[in-house]
């Protein structure tokens, strides 16, 4: 069972003891990422997720920060998002008071030397071209720029090259002081701990952390009215599209629904996607849907890979997939299925130190109140036919309807592609 645990400068501690294990995973979470930056700076969140690992006061070199966690056998890790960032490790149970010090030196006391900066920097821009040539990764930036149109959410996390090259040891500095605040944070740990004793370690390492000003970021937009169409043109054998509408943000009360939604059309190879437009159809290698939540929007998505030449095809028949689920309830089999698909993989993640750190970092958060797997899962099996078929009405609308594609087609195309969606 958790334990949440609010210091005096508003870190929410969360810790959640699993005796059982052999391990421990332990989290810090801010709630900033890459939406709050300015556009000079963009890429800063992600730049600096980098440096906390280059070296701090008390362990200079890369390496030795590695090595604390690693010589254990140990490993460590961290993530950006358009609205948070995470850091976090896990070890042996022997380790974790350990691990824990670690991650507060790295919070605490990081050096972002400027030498390190600047090696890092080729680094970045080296993992913006891997992005830049992978197109089933490159096409979930596409379909953000294109929802979020005119947003700093719709923004690329990891920037761009002329302000990653800008980029400055001092905006980093800045950076920290500005949007690492303690009222904006969470401390997940979680695996076979002594509560008591975390929570303790957590405030000798940053009870002394103090509020300033409450980091704010611009609200989302208006939808657009008409459906959108963004091509990325690139010499490709094989199509990359995604077929976006925007959905719910954190906290709304139809997210369960949207959950099993999304799992009935995309989870797997038993979705409705998977068997009617690759196993029946043949039109695809890969297909599936995806949401993501944020404070004030979210997402729903269909991304797929296919031939150049049936994309068209395709997405007729994606609509064709959307439009029934909006209009025809869907049978008490299928919706049952859906429902013990999430019951058995949430009950597979509560067995695992990461994912459970990761559940309860993320609603430290954002969520309005802390909801457990269990929790979660009864309100999954609440949802009914009936809730399914008014939210996908609701949310399949053709003039909500947003396309991305990559692969060689040219800006005279989009007329053609706009008329699938109209």
């Amino acid at each position: 069972m958790y334990k949440l645990t609010v210091l005096k400068n508003g870190i929410k501690i969360i810790t959640h003891n699993m005796p059982a294990a052999h391990g421990v995973t332990t989290g810090v979470f801010f709630g900033a990422g890459s939406r709050y930056e300015r556009e000079k700076i963009a890429g800063a969140s992600h730049f600096l997720e980098h440096m906390f690992f280059k070296g701090t006061k008390n362990r200079p070199e890369p390496s030795d920060i590695a090595r604390s966690i690693e010589g254990v056998g140990g490993y460590l890790n961290a993530a950006t998002s358009q609205d948070h960032t995470f850091y976090y490790n896990r070890v042996p149970k022997a380790h974790g008071k350990m691990a824990f010090e670690v991650l507060a030196d790295m919070m605490n006391n990081s050096l972002f030397n400027e030498k390190a900066l600047d090696r890092e920097r080729g680094v970045i821009l080296e993992e913006l071209n891997m992005f830049l040539d992978t197109p089933m990764r490159y096409i979930y930036d596409l379909t953000m720029n294109l929802v979020f149109s005119g947003s700093t959410l719709g923004r690329d996390i990891i920037g761009a090259k002329k302000s990653i090259l800008k980029i400055k040891r001092q905006d980093l500095i800045d950076y920290v002081k500005g949007f690492y605040q303690p009222q904006k944070m969470a401390i997940a740990i979680a695996g076979n701990i002594n509560q008591h004793g975390a929570i303790r370690e957590a405030e000798k390492f940053f009870g002394h952390l103090k509020k300033n000003k409450q980091p704010i970021y611009k609200k989302v937009p208006s939808e657009r009215q008409g459906p959108g169409i963004l091509i990325h043109n690139k010499k490709t054998d094989q199509a990359h599209l995604s077929l976006a509408v925007r959905a719910l943000p954190y906290n709304h009360q139809e997210l369960p629904t949207l959950t099993v939604l999304d799992t009935i059309l995309g989870t797997g190879m038993s979705s409705r996607l998977f068997l009617n437009i690759r196993e029946k159809l043949g039109l695809c290698y890969y297909i599936n849907s995806s949401t993501e939540e944020f404070e004030d929007a979210g997402i729903f998505a269909i991304n797929s890979g296919l031939n150049t030449d049936k994309i068209e095809l395709a997405v007729a028949r994606i609509w064709d997939e959307l439009k029934k689920i909006s209009t025809v309830l869907i049978a008490k089999r299928e919706l049952d299925e859906a429902k013990e698909y999430l019951r058995g993989s949430i009950s597979l993640e509560v067995d695992n130190t990461d994912n459970m750190a990761m559940w309860y970092g993320i609603q430290g958060l954002f969520a309005k109140k802390i909801k457990t797997p269990a929790e979660k899962v009864a309100e999954l099996l609440k949802v009914s036919e009936s809730d399914i078929m008014k939210l996908a009405k609701k949310l399949f609308k053709r003039e909500q309807l947003n396309l991305a594609v990559i692969g060689p087609f040219q800006k005279r195309d989009k007329n053609r592609f706009l008329k699938l969606l109209k």
